[in-house]
C-alpha cells in the first residue's frame, strides 16, 4: 500500500491522478442531476481561437461526450504512468533525475493516452451517433418529457426526452414546481434561453 500511496502521488502520475479523482467527482454528481451529462463540442473563443471540435476529430477523440472522453484519457495515462513507474521505480530516484525521468514518462504516458483513448472510443461512437443528430426545435413540442434534475423552475432544470430512437436531455422551464422523476410535456421552445417550457402532463391534458 505505501508503494502505491507514493507513485499515484508522485510526478507524473499525480497528474493524472488528480485528472481521475475530477472525473470520478463529475460522474458522482451527474448522477445526482446537478450538473448536465452533455458534452459541448465547438469553438474556444479568444485572440488565435482553436476549433475543439476539429482538434478533437484530428486525433480521433470525437464522436464521444467530451466527459467520457476526458475519463477515458486520464484513466489509460494513470494506468500507463503508474505500471511504468512501478516498473522502472521513478518515484524512488529522487533528486535530479526522479524529475528527468519523470518528465520523460509523463510526455510518453500522455502520448500513449490518447492513443489508447482513441482506440477506446472508436466501437463506441455508433452508441452517441443519433445523440448528434437531434430533430428541430419544433418537432418536440407536445412531446413527452420526465424531469432529470432535483427540480424544475422559471430559471432552470432538465429534462429526458426519448425520440425516434434518440435520448436527449433539453434544459426546461416552468412556473409550476416539478420534482425528479415527473413528466411534463413541452409546450415551448424559448431560442433566447435554449430552453423548452413545459407544463405537468396531468395538466397539459386536462387542458
Amino acid at each position: 500500500m505505501s508503494i502505491f500511496l507514493s507513485i499515484v502521488t508522485s510526478f507524473p502520475t499525480v497528474f493524472f491522478t488528480a485528472l481521475l479523482c475530477v472525473a470520478v467527482i463529475y460522474w458522482l454528481v451527474s448522477l445526482t442531476g446537478l450538473v448536465d451529462g452533455d458534452a459541448l463540442d465547438g469553438d474556444i473563443g479568444g485572440d488565435g481561437a482553436v476549433d475543439f471540435g476539429g482538434l478533437l476529430a484530428t486525433l480521433g477523440l470525437q464522436g464521444v461526450p467530451l466527459p467520457l472522453m476526458m475519463t477515458l484519457l486520464s484513466l489509460t495515462g494513470w494506468l500507463l504512468s503508474y505500471f511504468a513507474d512501478l516498473w522502472l521505480g521513478i518515484s524512488a530516484a529522487g533528486g535530479w533525475l526522479s524529475w528527468l525521468l519523470g518528465t520523460i514518462l509523463f510526455i510518453a504516458s500522455l502520448v500513449g493516452a490518447f492513443v489508447a483513448t482513441a482506440i477506446l472510443v472508436r466501437p463506441l461512437r455508433p452508441l452517441f451517433t443519433r445523440a448528434y443528430h437531434k430533430p428541430q426545435e419544433a418537432q418536440l413540442i407536445g412531446t413527452l418529457c420526465t424531469i432529470r434534475s432535483g427540480s424544475v423552475g422559471p430559471s432552470s432544470g432538465r429534462a429526458d426526452v426519448h425520440v425516434d430512437g434518440s435520448h436527449l436531455i433539453l434544459q426546461v422551464r416552468s412556473d409550476t414546481a416539478l420534482a425528479r422523476g415527473d413528466r411534463a410535456v413541452l409546450i415551448e421552445y424559448m431560442a433566447e434561453e435554449q430552453a423548452y417550457w413545459v407544463v405537468p402532463e396531468k395538466e397539459f391534458h386536462s387542458g
